[in-house]
């Protein structure tokens, strides 16, 4: 395997622990404050999405992957939600704030497929 797509996997699985960690801090560490573990999966989120950006030529193989990690991020929210975690930093389905970085990010999304497709035109 490409080292690249082992780096997408690591980073993957480290994001879905640090939500796992916050949903269910019990389970594992206690004493995790909640600034480094909103740091930290804000971070590992932005270093994900960086890490696909990609030239123009792959920049529609991109766009998909990030849908797909939003996707994921989304259902992952539900699931740790349906088995009873609580977010301990605010990340939930009914959070506003959520939504409207979801709205931006979809926008964003859009308006790069939209340059894609001109510039292949």
């Amino acid at each position: 395997m490409k080292l690249k797509i082992l780096l997408r996997i690591g980073i993957l699985l480290l994001f879905s622990f640090l939500m796992i960690f916050d949903y269910f801090p019990h389970i594992v560490f206690n004493d995790i404050p909640e600034t480094a573990l909103t740091f930290g999966i804000i971070s590992v989120a932005i270093i994900y999405i960086v890490l696909n950006r990609k030239t123009e030529k792959e920049c529609e193989h991109s766009l998909i992957v990030e849908a797909v990690f939003i996707f994921y991020t989304l259902v992952l929210i539900g699931v740790l939600t349906l088995m009873g975690g609580e977010s301990t930093v605010g990340i939930s389905l009914k959070n506003p704030i959520l939504w409207f970085v979801l709205l931006l990010t979809i926008v964003d999304m859009t308006l790069r497929y939209r340059k894609i497709n001109d510039s292949k035109l």
